[in-house]
Formats: structure tokens, sequence, C-alpha cells
């Protein structure tokens, strides 16, 4: 039996390993967790606790917590590390489990529970069976006294023996195991249930103020999922979680009862227990959790049923947009409003369109003039974004990790584009930069490995360190004979494998490791005839 719930703990672990067959992840993370935590209540009932009851009849529930949060623990590790197509798979795995499984391990357990029968005597007399016997198997009966008994030696002397049987198994247990058995047996004594909800007034009320906070809290954690923050806040949250969650389990009969017994212990057991009947009340919190998972679930899909736009004032009076939230019906094109209580929409804060997963395409109000660092990081399926006419500046990092993203351009406004703007932008062929950018800073275009051809406006005067390293489709790369450019800073051209050659002004300074592992020939505009 316990080789067989090894096995069976072993396949609800590693079943969702089968979900890194799939390429690319088809649900969003909001909307995934809502639907694993609409099927951890089907999962629970149809295949944790069955399964729980047929491998640890006498300790189900610490077996079903054990299965339920190895579950949760799978789950939200390859929900935030690895791909949120796990959901697809835990769904299946309600059918398979409660289909197929179940019924096999139920199969089983009765097939051992019906074998291989042992029967024993007591010395009173009365016969006592474990199990039963099948077939041609063989009842074996044994004799075992119940008190001290004697026997006869060879010079004739009686001497008393007793058996380890002769004691009541509770004996053998541990001190605490000992004592919650013990508390068990006089608590039938006194016409309690053993499974008692009773609780005294104090704790109970305690426990409630613990469900509503932890209620409260879930409901903020799975709204927070659809403003889609960086994995960190979520890995946090599901902490603090946890944490209040074992809280609400601590307050229980037996465990009052064993503090309140170590406490006394001048005062005797039954005593302590008398009181239940008179000074307790019945725990009915468990009612409380019940609906704060529920509102968890239906008041974050109301109020998330579409993505939203969250503003925030400026000190000017105008507007800048603060949050852009996903939503259960969620569109694959963005456009964002130019106005906000009647008043221009001039800026994006950062981070308000990054980690989104279906988003392909944003248009940008026109009135908008600084989109700041981070904007759209590791937005993977954004393919385009249309860039307002009056955009100043753009912040570092602000495309960063955007895998999808083809191109990309700029009016002729801009005056700053931040570093690592476009790093890792594995996906971006085009790009037309403004012609009053006086700086293409470090990392700008690091790793944009399906880049093949940049114009540097005149203005610029430095391309700064990696700028353009490992763009190895890279082939063309104009600087006019007019530029203003002064300096190529360190592994700026770096591993860019398809660019053969350069031209640039007389005076410019050239990094001695700024087309290392590149191809390049470097000429100069003075001494060369044919400039074409």
């Amino acid at each position: 039996m316990k080789k067989l719930k090894k096995i069976m703990l072993l396949i609800l672990c590693m079943f969702p390993v089968m979900v890194l067959a799939s390429e690319g992840d088809l649900m969003e993370l909001g909307p995934v967790l809502l639907m694993e935590a609409f099927v951890s209540i089907h999962m629970s009932v149809f295949v944790l606790m069955p399964l729980s009851q047929i491998f640890a009849p006498n300790n189900s529930k610490k077996l079903f917590w054990t299965l339920f949060i190895i579950r949760i623990v799978v789950l939200l590790f390859f929900d935030f590390f690895i791909t949120t197509n796990i959901a697809i798979v835990d769904f299946a795995a309600v059918f398979i489990g409660g289909f197929i499984i179940v019924p096999i391990s139920t199969a089983i357990a009765n097939k051992k529970n019906i074998s291989g029968g042992v029967s024993y005597t007591t010395s009173n007399g009365e016969t006592q069976t474990i199990g039963a016997t099948t077939g041609n198997q063989t009842t074996q009966t044994i004799s075992t006294p119940t008190s001290p008994q004697t026997q006869t030696s060879t010079q004739g002397v009686y001497e008393p023996y007793i058996y380890p049987s002769s004691f009541a198994p509770m004996y053998q247990l541990d001190d605490k195991a000992f004592l919650e058995q013990y508390i068990r047996i006089e608590l039938s004594k006194i016409g309690l249930d053993t499974n008692t909800k009773l609780l005294p007034e104090e704790i109970l009320k305690r426990k409630k103020v613990f469900n509503i906070i932890f209620s409260m809290l879930l409901i903020a954690f799975t709204s927070l999922l659809f403003f889609h923050f960086n994995k960190a806040i979520y890995i946090g949250g599901i902490i603090v979680l946890i944490g209040f969650f074992i809280l609400t389990r601590r307050y229980n009969l037996m465990k009052y009862l064993i503090k309140e017994i170590k406490s006394r212990p001048q005062e005797k057991i039954s005593n302590i227990l008398m009181n239940i009947k008179t000074n307790y009340q019945e725990d009915d919190s468990t009612k409380t959790l019940i609906l704060g998972f529920i509102a968890a679930i239906i008041i974050p899909c109301v109020l998330f049923m579409n993505p939203r736009t969250m503003f925030e004032e400026m000190e000017d009076g105008n507007y800048s947009l603060r949050f852009y939230t996903l939503g259960i019906k969620q569109p694959s094109k963005v456009e964002i409003p130019a106005t906000y209580n009647g008043k221009p929409v001039v800026s994006i804060r950062g981070n308000v369109f990054a980690n989104l997963v279906r988003v392909e395409e944003i248009i940008l109000p026109d009135t908008i003039t600084e989109i700041r660092g981070q904007a759209f990081e590791n937005s993977k399926s954004l393919k385009k974004v249309k860039l307002p006419s009056n955009l100043v500046t753009l912040g570092g990092g602000a495309f960063r990790n955007c895998y999808s993203l083809e191109s990309i351009e700029f009016p002729d406004t801009t005056i700053e584009i931040g570093g690592e703007a476009f790093l890792n932008a594995y996906s971006l062929q085009t790009v037309k930069l403004s012609k009053n950018i006086t700086e293409i800073r470090g990392n700008t275009f690091e790793n944009c490995s399906s880049l093949k051809f940049i114009e540097i406006p005149d203005n610029v005067t430095r391309i700064g360190g990696s700028a353009f390293r490992n763009c190895t489709s890279l082939n063309g790369v104009v600087i006019s004979k007019n530029s203003k450019l002064q300096e190529i800073g360190s592994s700026a051209f770096r591993v860019c494998v398809s660019l053969e050659s350069i031209i640039i002004p007389k005076d410019v300074y050239v990094n001695e490791r700024a087309f290392k592992e590149s191809p390049t020939a470097i000429y100069y505009y003075d001494t060369i005839n044919d400039l074409n």
C-alpha cells in the first residue's frame, strides 16, 4: 500500500511535465490563475479527497493537504517560470484522476483489504479477524494473551510474562500523539464528537478575523493579476497568502486543548475538557473562508471583464496613463484615447504595457510627448506600435524583450532614446530614427538579430557601447559625410557578422573593441573616391 501510495503521488506531481511538449503560451496569466482556482474545487472533491481516503484512511486530512499544496506549488511554478499551458493539463487531470486513477486505486485498495486476512484469538477465547480470506488462502490464527500469564520452566518454577499486545496501542505512541489520543477518548466520554468544531469564543473571533483578512488579501491578489506586474510581486503575494492561510488553520480545538493542558499541568484533563459544553461555540469560520474564495473569483472577473485604462492627474492639469489592465475579453489591438476628463493625455508611465501576452498592436495618441522606461517591456506578442507624432522622450528599456516587434518609426520631434530601449527585440527588422537625436546610447539595439539596415542621423555625436552588439543580420550602416559623429564606443558593432564595411567621417574616434568579432572594414570619407 505504501509503495502504491508513492506511485500515485509521483503521478500527480509529474503529470504536469507533459505540458513542456507544447510551444508558446496559449493563455494569459490572470485568466489562467482564475481557471486553476475554479478547477481546484473539482480536483479536491473528485480526485484528492478520494485518493487521500483510499491511501490514508486514518490520516486522510494530512495527506489531502499535502497533495493539495504540492499541486498548487507545481501549478504556480509552471505558470510563472515555464508556461501557462499547465492550466490545460490541470483541467484534463481532473477527468483523468476522477474517471481513471481514482477507480483503479479503489479497486486495488479493495483487493488488498480482502486478501491476506489474519485472525487471532485472545486469552479470553474471543477471535478477532483483520481482513478476510479468499480462494485458497489460509487464515492465520494467533493466540495473544491480554493480561500477564505464567509459564512453567524446566525446573518447575512459574515465571510471569506479558506480550506487547497486553497494552493498548496508544501507549506505544509518542507524547504528542498519545496526548491527542487521550483527549479524543475523554471527549467521547463526555459525549462530544472527537471531530467536534467547538472553539472558545475569543479564539473563534480571532480565527474569523484572520479569515476575513485572508479573503480580502485573496481578492486583492486576484485583482492584481490583471495588472500584469513583475513576477516577483506575485511571488511575494503568494508567500503572504500562504502565511495568512497557515494562520487561519492554526486555530482548532485539538491544538487549543493541548496548549491549555500543557499550561495547566496541575489541573485534571477531564476538568479542562468539561468546560467545552458551557464555554465553547461551534466553529463556523469555514463559511467565511469559502465565501472569500468565491468572492476572489467573481469580483475580479466582474471588475475586469474588459480591459481598463487608469489615468493620474499631473501638476499642469493634464493626465498621464498610469495603468492598463488586462480583461477577460482581451483584444489583440489596443488604442489609447487622446483625452481624459476633457484634458489631454501627455505621458505614459513606466511598465504600463509591460508583460502583456496577447496584445499585438498598440496605437498611441499624438498628444503624448513622453514614454517612460520599461513601458512595453516583456510584451512578447507585441508586433506593432504607432508612436505619437509629437513624442519627445522614449525611456530606457521601453521595448526591452519585445521579441515580436517588427518595425519602429520615430518622429523628428524625438530628441532622446534611453539605453536598452530595444534590447533583445529579435524580430525588429526596420528602424527609422529621429533626425534630432544626439546619441544612440549603450545596448539600445543589442541582440536585434533581424535588423538589416540602419541610417545614423547627422546630429548623432556618439554611438554608445554595445549599441548594435549581436546584430547578426546587420549588413548596412549609413553615416553621411556631414555627420557630427565623434565617437563609436566599445563593442558598439561587436559580433555584427554580416557587416563587411562601414564609411565614417575622418575625425571619429573608434574604440579598439568597437568592431571586435566582426569582419568590418573601416573606411574614411577623405580617403576614398567612390562614396557609393
